[in-house]
């Protein structure tokens, strides 16, 4: 239909051409009645008259009618009140572009009230999200705790599809923007991360900024799920999109058919959080999921969220999942994958900063921090931080001179702290001892422990009604702060607040149950054992909806079974005798102990014989995966020399190769304990972890053994280093050390400096992708000028330009060893590229160098070429990614008749044209 511009027609004319199309698609008739009310377009009795025809459509009409009735000014406002509330009138959206509406100054002035169902059902979730999401859910039950006083960012980490770090995350506003995607077509932003990080707590700081308006406006509907929610629906439960939405969230108030519809018709307006992924197990069966085709469709719950996961429902919504680390998610679904890796040291002072308000307390825990690397390692697992600080809060506040345990040494230690608080807190007992408190609440603590036993046997997390009674467990045990109501299940229930503390508690329970025979105390060992026989590929994502296989059911995730072991070593260990002795006689501990011992010697000895081993530098590498920092942990928590001893003699290997397995800076610990050992040297391989500046100073009791140290992709800064620097000049054994793609700046470049020009056996060290400039660059090419054993260098990636390409040829001029340099991707011009040729006309033992991805142009082919008619040692030079033409190319093919040595000339994606008559073209050694 051909409409004029308002300005060529009145609005009464505009409306009366346009009846038909609004008599059908105007919904809303309350929002116009009101407004025309409101604004004294209409009358009370006007509102009788439209009111008594029994039909939308009638009553629209009728509306119309006496729209016309009273004049343009009741034209132009009623078409306002459709341009101002677009929510109740998204089908005349089109219609109004058509007419290119532009309101009059005096129409704007007029108040417009929005009664829409859609505007109103989203101001109720902010409502309920704002409530809901302001305080962070209390373990103690006994105190409120502000998100906004809790919640403080961690490390967060972009990572591709294989495995491998993009960059950080910064805030929480750029979770769905285009920095990081993997997949376009994927549509769920999935976060995980190691138990503790802090996955959950995120979700909630998400809901928290969308309900107070501080990010993501263009969200009208925010839906939230623990994914734990689809195990409780009876498998026969069906429901349409709607109920799910609307029954198990926030109902609209008003009209939710035509609230839904409008979620139908803007899915882009909907936001979805799924928390714990890996909570739904294997009781949901992926191979039988129904189609859903139409949105109307009953389908069982956990049918309808694959679907919207997928895209097939609500396609183009925003979804975020969360999962512990290693729970499987097919590629297909996600649009980006974000790491948590849990708190830098800048993320732990703020959190200091925000936990303790007293400047004087606030200063004696971050100097704590600072001065116990030990100590800062746990606490950079954001959980663990919060039980160790609110120990500390509790011991302060009976004792303002107390100070940090400098027995705080183990993730048991923090466990049994937190439990002697909470049992204090419920007797008001705090004068007495560990010792004594322990022995007094030895009931509470057996009952307890049965339950997450018979939890962790079951693979069950939430106890109902029966099952507390079935235990005889006191109402009042149930308010002690280890047991939370659970939101999921319809009846009442309870769960443990984190699964770390099940398993403590179930670990707990074997040692002091004098019933459980070490049989039954050692059976979650060969359980793990036999479960984590992980892929090799550092992908370790499949497809979620392949058939179940050897890898079993993607949703598997045995930490908490992992976490049981470690308590056990943990509470078995000597240090605690006395404390146990309190709960169950010694000789039974003394007995669980010793079977323990061969039990960790056993598991090392075989999980790294069975292992696939390949030759590497000389070495005999194995990629020793999960499971072995597992088992280093468990070894580390009994803090016992002699159990080390034992364990480290199983250790058939002289290169464990542990990349893409998650360890954190605490794991640096356990795994620095148990190679700390072994009675030879051995290389350690821990690139693609977590390991940060935390880390690096955690193995340091280990770096007398290390020959090779591979640190690349792990958050390194200057001040890790610095450390490296200290220790590995201090032994002088280091072959290789690996810092590529770290946070390494030019102010460690001294520090590299120092390693490459004291470490008389250092032969090969990688450092691309770091943040030298030419400054840093340097400095390390003075020291390798100097060095006498190296062979290889990496700087791929870094910023030198053509002052650190110049100090580099200076380096390789009449250097004696240097065997493969990259400067690729530096920010080299010809002028530095002129440099290195020129250099290399005098190099007797280079073989191959990288410059690839740089800015070298023709002006440099005739250096290059001068070079190659000289230079007999170099077999390949790279230039892919240049900006070399057929010019520069040529000159070189022609100084390449006289060279018969080099075996290839790499100019790939350099702005050539190809001509088959064009000599370089001819030359089979040119790689174009």
């Amino acid at each position: 239909m051909e409409l004029q511009q308002p300005g060529h027609q009145s609005y009464l004319h505009l409306i009366k051409k346009s009846r038909e199309i609004l008599v059908d698609l105007i919904g809303n008739i309350n929002c116009l009645l009101e407004n025309l009310m409101n604004c004294g377009y209409f009358s009370s009795e006007d509102l009788e008259i439209v009111l008594q025809f029994p039909t939308r459509a009638d009553k629209v009409r009728k509306i119309l009618d006496l729209v016309d009735s009273k004049g343009e000014d009741t034209a132009e406002f009623f078409i306002y009140v459709l341009y101002k509330v677009p929510e109740a009138y998204f089908d005349l959206t089109s219609w109004l572009t058509e007419i290119d509406f532009q309101p009059s100054e005096q129409i704007k002035s007029s108040p417009i009230t929005n009664n829409d169902p859609v505007t109103l059902y989203s101001k109720k979730i902010k409502q309920e999200l704002c409530c809901d999401s302001r305080f962070v859910r209390s373990y103690s039950q006994q105190e409120e705790l502000m998100l906004q006083e809790t919640y403080v960012n961690g490390v967060m980490e972009l990572i591709n599809e294989h495995q491998e770090t993009m960059g950080r995350v910064n805030d929480l506003n750029s979770l769905f923007d285009d920095t990081g995607v993997v997949n376009e077509e994927g549509e769920t932003t999935f976060i995980y991360g190691d138990a503790g990080m802090g996955k959950t707590l995120l979700i909630q700081k998400i809901q928290n900024i969308w309900a107070k308006g501080e990010s993501y406006s263009e969200i009208k509907f925010f839906f939230k799920f623990r994914c734990r929610t689809f195990v409780f629906f009876n498998p026969n439960t069906q429901l349409t999109l709607k109920d799910l939405l609307f029954r198990y969230n926030c109902h609209p108030d008003h009209d939710p058919e035509e609230v839904f519809r409008y979620i139908l018709k803007f899915p882009k307006t909907v936001m979805f959080t799924f928390d714990g992924f890996d909570e739904m197990h294997s009781t949901f069966d992926l191979n039988n999921i129904p189609e859903v085709s139409l949105p109307t469709d009953t389908a069982h719950p956990a049918a309808l969220f694959m679907h919207l996961l997928s895209g097939k429902l609500l396609k183009g919504s925003r979804k975020i999942l969360t999962a512990r680390t290693g729970c499987q998610l097919s590629g297909k679904l996600v649009r980006k994958r974000i790491m948590l890796r849990g708190f830098g040291m800048d993320n732990l002072v703020e959190y200091t900063r925000l936990f303790f308000k007293e400047p004087s307390v606030n200063m004696r825990v971050l100097s704590h921090l600072k001065a116990n690397h030990n100590f800062s390692s746990l606490c950079s697992i954001p959980l663990f931080c919060w039980i160790i600080f609110k120990s500390y809060e509790h011991f302060h506040s009976v004792n303002e001179s107390h100070e940090f345990s400098s027995s705080f040494v183990t993730l048991t230690d923090i466990f049994l702290l937190l439990i002697e608080v909470y049992l204090k807190l419920s007797t008001k007992g705090t004068n007495i001892s560990q010792v004594e408190t322990y022995r007094k609440g030895k009931e509470t603590l057996l009952l307890i422990g049965k339950l997450a036993y018979v939890g962790m046997e079951k693979s069950v997390f939430v106890f109902d009604h029966d099952t507390i009674t079935s235990l005889n467990i006191p109402e009042h045990y149930l308010k002690l702060g280890f047991l939370r109501n659970n939101d999921c299940a319809e009846n009442d229930s309870v769960e443990f607040f984190h699964v770390t503390l099940q398993s403590f508690f179930t670990a707990l329970f074997l040692v002091i149950d004098s019933g459980s025979d070490t049989k039954e105390l050692l059976k979650y060992f060969s359980h793990c054992a036999h479960s984590h026989q992980e892929d090799l590929s550092p992908n370790l994502f499949s497809c979620i909806c392949a058939k179940k296989d050897k890898h079993g059911d993607p949703f598997t995730n045995n930490d908490h079974l992992q976490f049981v072991n470690l308590f056990l070593c943990g509470l078995l260990s000597k240090p605690k005798h006395l404390l146990l002795s309190q709960l169950v006689p010694s000789s039974i501990l003394t007995l669980k102990r010793k079977a323990l011992k061969q039990q960790l010697f056993k598991s090392v000895k075989i999980h790294l014989k069975n292992l696939p081993r390949s030759s590497f530098m000389g070495y005999s590498r194995v990629h020793a995966l999960t499971h072995f920092i597992w088992m280093a942990r468990c070894v580390c928590e009994t803090q016992c020399e002699k159990v080390g001893n034992l364990v480290a003699k199983g250790i058939c290997a002289d290169y464990i190769k542990l990349s893409f397995c998650g360890a954190s800076s605490s794991d640096c610990g356990a795994i620095s304990f148990l190679l700390n050992q072994y009675q030879k040297q051995i290389a350690l391989e821990l690139d693609n972890n977590n390991i940060n500046d935390f880390g690096v100073k955690e193995l340091i009791p280990c770096y007398r053994k290390l020959t090779v140290v591979r640190l690349s992709v792990n958050q390194v800064t200057d001040e890790g280093v610095k450390v490296l620097a200290e220790e590995l000049t201090k032994h002088k054994i280091i072959i290789f050390l690996g810092l590529y793609k770290n946070l390494i700046t030019d102010f460690g470049a001294r520090h590299v400096a120092q390693i490459i020009r004291e470490c008389p056996s250092l032969k090969l060290i990688k450092l691309g992708y770091n943040q030298f400039t030419a400054k840093g660059g340097k400095l390390i090419a003075e020291a390798i000028q100097k060095s006498t054993s190296i062979c290889e260098v990496g700087m791929w990636g870094n910023r030198i330009g053509d002052e650190g390409a110049q100090a580099f040829a200076e380096a390789m001029r009449n250097h004696p060893c240097l065997k493969d340099l990259s400067l690729a991707c530096n920010e080299i011009t010809s002028v530095g590229g002129k440099y290195i040729a020129d250099a290399l006309k005098h190099n007797k033992s280079i073989r191959t160098i990288w410059l690839t991805e740089n800015k070298i142009t023709d002006d440099a082919a005739d250096s290059f070429a001068e070079m190659l008619k000289v230079n007999c040692t170099l077999k390949h030079l790279w230039l892919i990614k240049n900006l070399i033409t057929n010019y520069g190319a040529n000159i070189m093919a022609e100084a390449l008749d006289l060279n018969l040595d080099l075996e290839e000339l790499c100019l790939h994606n350099n702005p050539l044209t190809k001509n088959k008559e064009e000599p370089f073209e001819k030359n089979p050694r040119i790689k174009t």
